[in-house]
């Protein structure tokens, strides 16, 4: 990864853009920052501290001092959709009370009145309102996180949560002006219900429920569906069971209200036929067919951005099979459902503009990786070699959301 990032960052061009963002910092900087990540590697993997499981005061208060954090480094770049928000709003709030479309409902009637409000008291922008409310989304991120790092890994939680937040995903989290932020905090507690489901602890309503208002926020976490199935399979194994029934009602109620709601205020239900998804049930535009080789390639790029560990999978799943339990097995159907949209979907803005279209997928599929890498490094090579290689990724990522919070 050092060699890999050294070379791009001393190249740049079009073609690395996945990896070269630490070409920003300059050489002094970037060997300094490889030295002190090999240090921190050093020092984990001798230590391997333990991590006590923080209650909810704890967790709650962690997230509230991570908005600061998320505020003051938030990114000044907007890819077309953000740029064009400030007119779409300002014509349709006063209308009919917020813009909406069927693909992302719940999201953008949440950014609709919270810029209502906030312009009417403050005279924020559009865009700045956007920025507020995705940094508060990293702050519920972070208390999600938090509670659930214990649970996916008991051992060496201290190393999945370094490479939890080493995906270029967390781009979402700091000022994002874009339809996936909330959506992504709460499949983090989609995944923390699910695994809670698995352990016995709430039945398959909870994670159903969960997935559903998460589906009614931006219909792109369908693509977990899969995941659900998994569960309702789990369920279906235990004799005398009719919940599958029950929370399959319980989600497709609440899709239903969603849509009755709307229906009645601002969003007809016959324009989801205008929609992404009507497009998608038409077999129209949105499928990545027939795209160029350089299309893939980025996409190759901005997977390494988005999860820096990806590579990590094939030697975990070679070597490291003897350890998958039900949780493993469900996030690991979770990310890959959601990182094949990254084959399937066509990025409408281009790849690298619709980054955030497919951060929800690097973000479980660094999940999956890092929870199988904190349960298999049980030597202090392999413990070297884990924090090294997420120590490494935070440099990365880190170094990227800097230089677009720079960006002018």
């Amino acid at each position: 990864m050092i060699a890999l990032y050294t070379y791009s960052a001393r190249t740049g061009g079009d073609a690395w853009f996945g990896i070269d963002a630490l070409r920003v910092l300059g050489e002094a900087t970037f060997a300094a920052g490889v030295v002190l990540c090999i240090g921190a590697a050093i020092a984990l993997a001798l230590a391997n501290p333990s991590f006590r499981s923080p209650g909810h005061a704890t967790a709650a208060v962690t997230a509230v001092f991570s908005f600061p954090v998320f505020f003051l480094l938030r990114t000044h770049v907007l890819n077309p959709d953000g740029a064009m928000f400030t007119r779409k709003f300002e014509a349709d709030v006063p209308r009919v009370g917020a813009h909406l479309t069927h693909d992302e409902v719940l999201e953008l009637f949440l950014h609709s009145r919270v810029w209502y409000y906030t312009h009417q008291w403050w005279g924020w922008s559009v865009v700045f309102s956007y920025q507020v409310v995705s940094c508060l989304a990293g702050a519920l991120f972070v208390y999600g996180l938090l509670r659930l790092a214990p649970r996916l890994a008991p051992a060496r939680t201290w190393l999945f949560l370094i490479g939890a937040v080493s995906g270029g995903y967390m781009q979402l989290f700091f000022g994002d002006v874009e339809n996936y932020t909330v959506s992504a905090a709460i499949v983090v507690f989609y995944v923390l219900a699910a695994h809670r489901y698995l352990s016995g602890e709430v039945g398959l309503h909870v994670p159903s429920a969960i997935l559903a208002v998460a589906m009614c926020f931006h219909l792109e976490t369908g693509w977990l569906l899969p995941s659900w199935l998994y569960l309702a399979w789990v369920e279906r194994s235990r004799p005398g069971s009719n919940a599958v029934a029950r929370s399959a009602a319980l989600g497709l109620a609440i899709g239903a209200a969603t849509l009755a709601y709307f229906h009645f205020h601002g969003l007809p239900i016959w324009r989801l036929h205008s929609s992404q998804t009507g497009l998608a049930f038409r077999m129209q535009v949105v499928f990545a067919v027939g795209m160029p080789l350089e299309y893939y390639l980025d996409q190759l790029n901005l997977l390494l951005l988005l999860c820096p560990a990806v590579a990590l999978a094939v030697p975990l799943f070679v070597w490291h099979r003897h350890e998958r339990d039900r949780s493993a097995v469900f996030l690991a159907i979770a990310a890959a459902s959601m990182v094949s949209m990254q084959v399937v979907w066509k990025a409408q803005l281009g790849v690298r503009e619709d980054w955030n279209l497919y951060a929800i997928g690097g973000m479980l599929a660094t999940f999956a990786i890092w929870r199988a890498a904190a349960s298999a490094a049980v030597t202090v090579p392999l413990r070297f070699i884990s924090a090294g290689i997420a120590a490494v990724a935070c440099f990365h990522t880190y170094a990227w959301i800097l230089s677009n919070h720079r960006y002018q």
